[in-house]
């Protein structure tokens, strides 16, 4: 015989809206959905409310794959909407200011992508706004909550690996190194789209200071070697866009570092990693084998094993862990966000802060600060410190 579920083992929910539906749209609700089976001991559960996109086809067959409750042609309207308490955007990068700035003068939850706006001064105002918000807020650098990249930052802070010396982190991607390339293939190089340092080098940015520390100063290089591509109606476009950026960085632990990022490294779809250095030991992270932390800590090792050890890290007592995937069981590259946006939701459930472990906007407004930073110093060819207001 069929009978109902009862409605009080179920947890209080909270409303979310999203604003955009093309990758990063899919990505969060994609999270949201999978939360309510993954984490059963989560505070809040995400109610998919309603999405935003001025393709009215498009974002309404976007909210019944999904499953939201309605759709809005109009982002305004989202933000207005009483049921809709966390406004998470996820629309294209030049849309990001407006739509955040808005969601946080009405009194919103708000999770950004990044880039959390296209220049300093929009990252400044957003920060202005979120301090008189009284709201939370998240920029969304999600590869913080990859586990391997958790458990790298708890190794560090029980100094087990010792005092820092040397970071190497880079972020690879290949569209653009085929200078025959048409621009629309080239998700880089668009007038609409951001540049590479903005697009994944804020990656490497966010999570070297994550893991050593804030950064003291940069010196580097930034370069466009294919600054003409073809458009697939035969016309061509100046690029304007930067498509590969070498940055040697000072922590203000002492410790050093070189940063880069590229869209025309051939032969990389994703490549994501960290290497770091310390006294005791060292840690070696790949995002193409993601569930994998290298470890090596030669006081903790028997002089006939000594080296690097590959760390599954799957075990019940591994941070961010999925309760319903046995150990050994790997997760995807999508539990960065699935972790990610339910830390913040438990966040706003206990009234707890984002940071530590999440980037709030004032993170992301610190990442614009070092990418500027580089840029003038590969302009200038100084040395730039970095300098916070």
């Amino acid at each position: 015989m069929f009978k109902t579920v009862d409605k009080e083992y179920l947890k209080p929910s909270v409303g979310i809206g999203v604003i955009g539906y093309a990758f990063m749209g899919h990505i969060h609700s994609n999270a949201y959905s999978k939360m309510r089976y993954t984490f059963p001991e989560v505070s809040l559960y995400p109610e998919l409310i309603a999405a935003a996109g001025r393709n009215e086809e498009k974002v309404s067959a976007f909210a019944a794959e999904f499953g939201f409750k309605g759709y809005y042609t109009d982002w305004n309207e989202l933000i207005a909407d009483p049921d809709v308490e966390i406004v998470d955007n996820c629309s294209a990068d030049p849309n990001h200011f407006a739509s955040t700035l808005e969601a946080l003068k009405q009194g919103k939850h708000v999770i950004c992508e990044k880039p959390l706006g296209l220049d300093l001064k929009e990252c400044e105002a957003l920060v202005e706004a979120s301090q008189y918000s009284g709201s939370k807020h998240m920029t969304c650098f999600n590869y913080r909550f990859i586990p391997a990249a958790r458990l790298a930052r708890d190794l560090i802070n029980a100094g087990r690996i010792g005092r820092i010396y040397h970071i190497r982190a880079c972020y690879y991607q290949s569209p653009g190194y085929d200078p025959a390339a048409s621009a629309e293939k080239v998700w880089y190089c668009r007038p609409e789209r951001v540049g590479i340092m903005q697009g994944i080098g804020s990656h490497v940015i966010d999570l070297s200071r994550f893991l050593v520390g804030e950064i003291k100063s940069v010196g580097g290089l930034s370069r466009t070697f294919n600054t003409n591509r073809r458009m697939a109606d035969g016309s061509s476009i100046r690029v304007k866009k930067d498509e590969l950026n070498i940055a040697t960085v000072e922590f203000e632990s002492g410790a050093i570092g070189t940063l880069e990022s590229s869209g025309i490294s051939v032969g990389y779809r994703n490549r994501n990693e960290f290497e770091i250095f310390g006294t005791k030991g060292s840690l070696k992270f790949s995002l193409e084998d993601l569930n994998h932390l290298d470890v090596c800590i030669p006081e903790e090792q028997s002089a006939d094993i000594a080296g690097y050890t590959r760390v599954s890290v799957t075990e019940p007592f591994h941070p961010l862990q999925c309760l319903y995937l046995p150990r050994g069981h790997n997760q995807g590259w999508e539990y960065g966000h699935v972790h990610a946006l339910r830390h913040f939701l438990d966040c706003v459930a206990n009234d707890t802060t984002v940071e530590p472990y999440g980037a709030t906007l004032i993170d992301g407004y610190r990442v614009q600060k070092i990418m500027d930073c580089l840029f003038e110093a590969s302009e200038t060819e100084k040395r730039i410190n970095i300098r916070y207001k």
